[in-house]
């Protein structure tokens, strides 16, 4: 997949050096996501690897400089049910930029019409005011708070977790603005 500034494709087992070097040791991602930051390159290879093997997975590459800046993957657990679920992350150096916006509206565009899912589901934690900002902005709507869900392994400081979606009549509905 490509957009104006991003090159998005499935990882590959030497994508963990850029990864860890650009995303797997920011301490604000751990705020949001248990895994980081990560201790060790070898800690990103073994993620990387099984990333690799996940047709549904997606680095998310800077265009100009071919440095991966994310990723995004979408998990189908029920294909009959044709619905996804969106997981992303970007490096904190990367955020702030509308990468995120463009990548995720890309990986949207894709599953909603070429693979043809009804809905996509987001969770994030209730801290999280990028996340949440990011995907009323692409239009999901919220669908319920779970208690206590998320942790801060810093602070040990619990969170709810919101969840959220966007079916498809919506993103047809809106995927000209995107």
């Amino acid at each position: 997949m490509e957009t104006a500034r991003l090159l998005i494709r499935n990882f590959q087992e030497n994508d963990a050096i850029g990864c860890f070097h650009n995303w797997g040791q920011d301490n604000s991602l751990g705020k949001y996501i248990i895994l980081y930051p990560m201790k060790s390159l070898q800690e990103m290879e073994n993620f990387i690897n099984l990333l690799a093997l996940n047709k549904d997975a997606w680095v998310v590459l800077e265009k100009n400089t071919c440095e991966p800046i994310g990723y995004i993957t979408v998990d189908i657990p029920y294909q009959q049910l044709k619905i996804g679920e969106i997981a992303y992350a970007f490096g904190e150096k990367f955020q702030g930029k509308g990468y995120a916006l463009e990548a995720v509206a890309c990986v949207l565009k894709e599953y909603f019409l070429d693979r043809e899912l009804y809905m996509i589901e987001a969770k994030y934690n209730e801290t999280n005011v990028a996340s949440a900002k990011l995907l009323q902005k692409m239009g999901f709507r919220i669908d319920g708070r779970l208690r206590d869900r998320r942790i801060d392994l810093a602070t040990g400081k619990r969170n709810d977790m919101i969840v959220c979606s966007m079916k498809k009549e919506e993103f047809l509905q809106r995927k000209n603005s995107l």
